[in-house]
């Protein structure tokens, strides 16, 4: 999927100074216009590329994704690095837009100038040292690395590992498994998912009714017990207006939100899952994500606003206004379409 961004004229010559220039640590670029516009580059802090990482931190937004051109020498990689930021919790057109583009920055820039491309969803992927330590061990998948990033993790730390990776897989999909909308789709206690695996989870009879009933203002959340790992009702609620939203939700446990917004017909998913949250839960509520979406379109609710938060304070009423009226100059509403997982 391509996103019909191109690179504008000023990133070319951007660019162009920036690998001329040794002294130049990173180049932001973001996209404005319908095109790729550079931001102005970054100098290394004292010629180290790891003394110069926290300055990437100043030119992070909350829920703003960036591309980032980045001049690092290691024995793994020499040379320039493009990195993709997208934050988890970045709008849906947003998250679609930057990772459709992504191909496009590289190639119109020259993919040989690149030594490699890495995609990030957390702002410590982006300037923490660590995580550069770990990619630089690695190899970024080159063959040059002795041993792998999970060969420097204890216990919890591959179980954090598996958490964020079924996230990922459950947010863009993967070819061997793929639990959500789309494709062709096999049982599981009456709802499909797609791909090579297959999610028994029980599904309560009151919590289908509930959706199948929820009315204009009306709130529909489910939840899932970890110990028989089904879905269940967790609330329904009546008259909640968008500001209110949000104290409905719990801020300790991960929820699956169904929201009839005011004065229309839509309705918007919302998967909110607190850092707090235990690695099972994290697991389980991840990888189910789009099981609990085809359950609400069973019972003949048509989704096509999905926003997500890590708490919910993020579920704000403008930004439930946004998925349903998009401001102006983000174009018409797509439907939900996120892309495949991005490779690093």
């Amino acid at each position: 999927m391509q996103s019909g961004i191109s690179v504008s004229q000023d990133l070319h010559d951007a660019f162009q100074a920036f690998t001329s220039d040794d002294s130049a640590f990173a180049l932001p670029i973001t996209i404005d216009s319908e095109s790729l516009q550079p931001r102005p580059p970054i100098p290394f802090a004292e010629s180290s590329f790891y003394s110069s990482l926290p300055q990437l931190q100043s030119i992070l937004e909350p829920r703003t994704p960036l591309f980032l051109v980045l001049r690092h020498h290691s024995p793994a990689v020499s040379g320039l690095l493009a990195l993709t930021y997208i934050p988890s919790n970045a709008g849906v057109r947003a998250k679609t837009l930057f990772a459709s583009t992504r191909a496009t920055l590289t190639r119109e820039l020259g993919s040989e100038k690149f030594a490699t491309t890495i995609f990030a969803t957390e702002e410590e992927e982006v300037y923490g040292e660590d995580a550069w330590k770990e990619r630089d061990l690695e190899g970024n998948g080159t063959s040059t690395a002795s041993f792998k990033r999970e060969d420097l993790m204890d216990e919890k730390e591959r179980e954090l590992e598996a958490v964020r990776r079924a996230e990922e897989e459950a947010r863009h999909g993967t070819a061997g498994r793929d639990v959500g909308t789309g494709g062709s789709l096999g049982r599981v206690s009456g709802i499909a998912t797609g791909g090579g695996m297959r999610v028994n989870m029980p599904v309560d009879e009151d919590a289908k009714t509930a959706l199948r009933n929820i009315q204009e203002e009306g709130l529909v959340q489910l939840s899932i017990d970890v110990k028989s790992e089904s879905i269940k009702l967790n609330a329904t609620e009546s008259n909640v207006s968008p500001s209110a939203v949000a104290s409905h939700i719990s801020d300790s446990s991960p929820r699956y939100t169904f929201y009839r917004y005011p004065g229309s017909t839509i309705v918007i998913f919302i998967y909110t899952c607190p850092s707090g949250s235990s690695i099972k839960e994290k697991m389980l509520y991840a990888s189910t994500r789009r099981v609990a979406i085809q359950i609400g379109e069973a019972e003949g609710i048509q989704i096509d606003n999905k926003i997500e938060g890590s708490s919910p304070d993020e579920i704000t009423a403008a930004r439930l206004q946004e998925e349903v009226t998009p401001r102006q100059d983000e174009g018409p509403k797509r439907g939900f379409a996120r892309p495949k997982r991005p490779g690093r």
